[in-house]
C-alpha cells in the first residue's frame, strides 16, 4: 500500500497522502460505491485512491462521500477536503473546522496561464513561488466554500519559497486573511487551510 504520509495536524485535522503507483485493479473497491458508470481508467484510480486513504483514515470502507450544492465533498460525521494530481492524491479530515487541501505535481506548465491567475500586484518571481500561489488559492477556494471567490479576489502577501512554509492569502472581497501552508519538492507542491485559520479585518 503506498501510502506516502499520515500525518496529525492541530486540533484532530489530519493530513494523509497517497503515491498512485498501482493499477486500478490493484485498488480495492468499497461495496457500496458504484463506479460502473465511470469510463475512464484514470478517474477511476482518482476515486478508488481518494477512498483507500479514506478508509485508512477512519477504518471505515463503508463510508461515503457526497457533494453539496456548490461541489463541496461533505462526509457524515467529519469535513474532508481532496486532492489529486498526476500520480499523487490528498485528503485532510476534521471533526470541527471546515478544511482545504490541493496536490499538484511539480512542473512548469503554470508559467503559461501566469497571468490568469497572478495578480498584478503580485511579485511571484520564480516557478516555486507560482506553483504555490496556485495552489494556496485553489485551497482557498474550499475552505471559503459559497463565497464565490475568483483568482484576483486573492492575493498572496509577498513570500520567499521554501521547502515549507506558509502563505497569507488576502480574501479581498470580505475581507479576511487566511493561512496557507506548503511544502515544495521537485514531485509535487501540497498546500492546505484550516478555517480556523482566517483573520477578519477590516477594509481600511
Amino acid at each position: 500500500m503506498p501510502l506516502y504520509r499520515d500525518e496529525k495536524l492541530k486540533n484532530g485535522v489530519r493530513l494523509c497522502i497517497w503515491k498512485m503507483t498501482e493499477l486500478v485493479t490493484d485498488l480495492p473497491l468499497p461495496p457500496n460505491l458504484d463506479i460502473t458508470s465511470i469510463h475512464s481508467n484514470t478517474r477511476r484510480k482518482e476515486i478508488l485512491t481518494i477512498y483507500a486513504l479514506l478508509h485508512h483514515a477512519t477504518g471505515s470502507p463503508l463510508e461515503l462521500i457526497k457533494h453539496d450544492h456548490t461541489g463541496r465533498p461533505v462526509l457524515q460525521n467529519a469535513e474532508i477536503s481532496i486532492s489529486h494530481t498526476k500520480g499523487w492524491a490528498a485528503i485532510v479530515l476534521s471533526r470541527h473546522s471546515i478544511v482545504g487541501v490541493d496536490i499538484e505535481y511539480f512542473s512548469d506548465r503554470v508559467n503559461r496561464v501566469a497571468s490568469r491567475f497572478i495578480r498584478t500586484d503580485e511579485n511571484m518571481p520564480t516557478l516555486q513561488t507560482r506553483l504555490v500561489n496556485w495552489c494556496a488559492k485553489e485551497t482557498v477556494f474550499k475552505v471559503c466554500v459559497g463565497e464565490d471567490l475568483q483568482y484576483f479576489d486573492m492575493r498572496l502577501k509577498p513570500f520567499d519559497a521554501q521547502a515549507k512554509g506558509s502563505v497569507h492569502v488576502e480574501d479581498l472581497k470580505q475581507p479576511k486573511t487566511i493561512k496557507v501552508n506548503y511544502e515544495l519538492n521537485n514531485d509535487f507542491v501540497l498546500t492546505y487551510a484550516i478555517a480556523e485559520d482566517m483573520d477578519h479585518h477590516t477594509k481600511l
